[in-house]
């Protein structure tokens, strides 16, 4: 037997020099490491001057500060603001005038998220370029408010490291910070030791110690905790948005895509699940039609007060207006046939849910103008009636979508809401509550005008009643310890400052 197939030739294993890949490391602009340490300084004022402190012309520079930071910004990546973004951004200048003009905490706690929602939207918005409202707005605002930011969330902590390794100045702070940490236990000892031995010196370290470490620094330093996840989170909103190659942009097929895989209830179900609901509101209105009624005739229904009747009303009107909101969304996201192919009965049922909602909506709110006509307004009788009135211009919209499905409901519920959340702010709730209280009053429809609640109030509301002289500056005086939480901070409003040129 041949052996030569034995001796063929291996090729020789030449072993080659292995070479590490050395990983490139990203390169920032100028633009983004000044925007690093402008975010973190705007993070901490935010903390200092908004979530712990009253807010006022100090909050309204603030956000002024970073509208403008956010254009300056876009611009300098080359990002164009359309015609609506360049109304979105007078919306958003013009909602930062709310912390000056009112001392409603309340208020001012609803504007700053608004401001919070809208400017995420808006720098989102300018990134892609947008023309208009968004058809799927819902998706765009969770890319704009969770997915982006989030998405480049570490970027600020890595740009502050590279600018630090490679600037002599941020070494040498780094060495600094080294050096403190390192004497910090050596120096307590000292200080501890000079202190047993010499009662002067105890007297002088307490004094410095307590100057220093006193109440307000551990809430700068908690502020300044708080800040830095703040920053990143504010700077990934920033980047993500002029970087899009790293990120998935809105696609509207997706959108419709992952609406249809949410379709899986038979039209049939929904019609027979809904139908006992539309009977039994009918049967509802039908024996209980004296009771509504009354509300809209000014009189009352045997064996009730003013306040029962309202309050009873109320209730109704939350709990049947959240499960029909409940029930139309579900009909319109899970039904099978629903949007483009949405049935004629679907619509139908839409359309029923909503008129009934609204018939119990402008009931209630005849109630509540007969409640307010006796009893005067108070701030949850003001709220809770624009927030009725907010869900009947809502539930309309509704049924006109039925009739027209390629109305843009996002873009036309955008502008209502805002429009709505507008008259809400800047007609200054309080003072509005105690000018028609007075002016009730005054004309002898009111029986009493209940000095305590409006001494209660806020300055909106203190203003009002000083200037109207329902109230005198010593009355005012005399229940500061009563009125709403006004920190140092807290004064620096208009409302603020003309009542204390009045009391003082």
């Amino acid at each position: 037997m041949n052996n030569n197939i034995y001796n063929v030739p291996q090729a020789q294993y030449i072993p080659q020099p292995v070479t590490e890949k050395v990983r490139e490391k990203p390169v920032y602009s100028k633009a983004e490491v000044i925007l690093s340490v402008f975010v973190f300084i705007a993070a901490f004022c935010f903390m200092r001057y908004v979530v712990f402190h009253a807010m006022g012309f100090i909050t309204t520079g603030l956000y002024i500060a970073i509208i403008t930071a956010a254009i300056i910004y876009l611009r300098k990546k080359e990002c164009s603001f359309s015609r609506f973004n360049k109304v979105l951004t007078g919306v958003l200048y013009a909602f930062t005038i709310v912390f000056s003009i009112t001392a409603n905490n309340f208020i001012k706690t609803l504007d700053a998220l608004f401001l919070f929602g809208a400017g995420a939207y808006l720098i989102y918005s300018v990134g892609a370029d947008n023309k208009n409202v968004e058809r799927f707005l819902p998706f765009a605002l969770c890319k704009a408010i969770f997915e982006y930011p989030f998405s480049n969330f570490e970027k600020q902590a890595t740009i502050t490291s590279d600018s630090v390794s490679k600037s002599k100045a941020g070494s040498n702070i780094k060495y600094i910070i080294i050096g403190l940490i390192i004497t910090v236990p050596l120096t307590a000892v000292v200080a501890s030791l000079l202190m047993s031995a010499d009662d002067g010196v105890e007297r002088m370290l307490t004094t410095i110690f307590n100057r220093i470490f006193h109440e307000e620094l551990w809430n700068i330093i908690l502020q300044l905790g708080l800040a830095i996840p703040c920053s990143m989170y504010l700077f990934g909103m920033f980047y993500t948005n002029t970087h899009r190659d790293s990120v998935k942009t809105l696609d509207e097929n997706a959108c419709k895509m992952s609406l249809f895989n949410i379709r899986f209830v038979s039209n049939l179900i929904v019609y027979t699940a809904v139908t006992p609901i539309c009977i039994l509101y009918v049967m509802f209105f039908i024996s209980q039609a004296n009771y509504f009624l009354s509300a809209f005739t000014n009189s009352l229904p045997e064996g009730f007060t003013y306040a029962d009747y309202a309050r009873q009303g109320f209730f109704e009107l939350f709990a049947v207006a959240l499960i029909n909101l409940f029930v139309l969304c579900f009909m319109s996201l899970f039904s099978k046939k629903a949007g483009r192919e949405k049935t004629k009965a679907l619509k139908f049922y839409s359309i029923i849910i909503s008129v009934f909602t609204i018939i119990l909506i402008a009931t209630a709110m005849s109630k509540m103008i007969m409640y307010i006509d006796n009893y005067g307004l108070t701030e949850l009788r003001l709220y809770t009636s624009w927030f009725m009135v907010l869900l009947a211009v809502t539930f309309v919209m509704v049924i006109i979508k039925q009739f027209k499905f390629d109305m843009q409901f996002a873009k036309h519920f955008s502008v209502m809401f805002t429009i709505m959340f507008a008259i809400l702010c800047f007609s200054r709730p309080e003072a509005l509550i105690a000018r028609y209280n007075i002016e009730m009053y005054e004309s002898g429809y009111l029986d009493e005008l209940d000095k305590n609640t409006i001494l209660s109030m806020s300055d909106d509301g203190l203003l009002v009643a000083l200037n109207e002289g329902e109230v005198t500056a010593e009355e005012v005086n005399d229940h500061k310890d009563r009125l709403y939480q006004r920190d140092s901070f807290g004064k620096y409003n208009i409302p603020a400052l003309l009542v204390d040129s009045k009391t003082e």
